[in-house]
């Protein structure tokens, strides 16, 4: 009886698949990627990270900096441990002639606590799939 409960969910995920609808198996989080990592992560970010006034509130991307939920990165792989690393140690290139590049641990000089909550953060909304019109 059990098994014929399964059968229409099944075969919704199969039509799904074939259609290239939503992905519906959820990408591993990275070992240390909490809930509250991820918003510790938010509230630096939005707060005294200054992220925000760069790549958006949303990390949607401005004129200054990249977009962070797009999943797609110019520089590297986007995996947390890139992002941690781009964050803490390297920073990133001026966009532009006129621009300011991203100092490494952002322009407030974020704590390696810090840099771990914004990239953990960055991963999760780098994989979050909006639905295209």
């Amino acid at each position: 009886m059990a098994t014929n409960a399964l059968r229409p969910s099944l075969a919704l995920l199969g039509i799904l698949s074939l259609l290239g609808g939503a992905r519906l198996t959820a990408q591993a989080r990275p070992a240390g990627v909490t809930d509250s990592l991820v918003e510790a992560g938010r509230m630096i970010y939005l707060g005294a990270g200054q992220c925000s006034g760069c790549h958006g509130e949303q990390g949607e991307g401005t004129e200054v900096g990249e977009a962070l939920r797009s999943g797609t990165w110019k520089l590297g792989s986007g995996d947390y441990e890139w992002l941690t690393m781009i964050i803490r140690h390297s920073g990133v290139a001026a966009r532009g002639r006129d621009g300011d590049p991203m100092a490494m641990r952002g322009p407030t000089l974020l704590s390696p606590e810090e840099v771990s909550a914004v990239a953990a953060y960055v991963w999760s909304i780098s994989r979050e799939r909006v639905p295209k019109p």
